[in-house]
């Protein structure tokens, strides 16, 4: 009784950990979300697509930390504390109560974006790049950019976190 109970938990969170569905890929150029944002001296554009880069195409695995499979609060913490050296929490709930509420229509390169993915409140991250487009971690694409203009982002969307404060 234990065991199936525990395999229902398991099952019910895989699936639901970080889900997306309907991904897109925009068919521009990384160049294109190039901006002159800096924190630290750092660019922030420059360090975030040198990420998504080492990334891009990695699986998504639940609780993964690894090329392996990460999942998205992992990619949102790694691209943070090696790319932009700033140290944010691991987990989707907690860097969703990480550094200041902003507005959709005031994101910038950096911002941290936040879906409720499904009836029983799962959550995803991403990270904001420029022109409505986010990368993250799919569940059925792995790393990718994704566009929040896309009906299923859209209608999921959370919330918006600004973490790095600029120069």
């Amino acid at each position: 009784m234990k065991t199936t109970i525990f395999f229902t938990i398991f099952i019910i969170l895989l699936l639901t950990g970080c889900s997306t569905r309907n991904p897109y890929t925009p068919t521009k150029p990384l160049s294109s979300y190039k901006t002159n944002d800096t924190y630290k001296n750092i660019n922030i554009s420059d360090a975030l697509l040198f990420h998504y880069k080492q990334w891009q195409g990695v699986g998504y695995k639940y609780g993964g930390e690894n090329r392996d499979g990460i999942d998205c609060s992992y990619f949102v913490y790694d691209a943070f504390r090696k790319t932009l050296t700033k140290q944010i929490p691991r987990t989707t709930l907690y860097q969703s109560k990480t550094g200041q509420s902003i507005q959709k229509k005031d994101l910038t390169t950096g911002d941290l974006v936040f879906f409720i993915t499904s009836k029983k409140g799962s959550r995803h991250v991403g990270i904001y790049l420029k022109d409505g487009d986010f990368m993250h971690v799919s569940t059925s694409r792995g790393v990718m950019i994704s566009s929040l203009s896309n009906p299923y982002w859209r209608t999921h969307y959370w919330k918006a976190r600004r973490i790095l404060s600029s120069n």
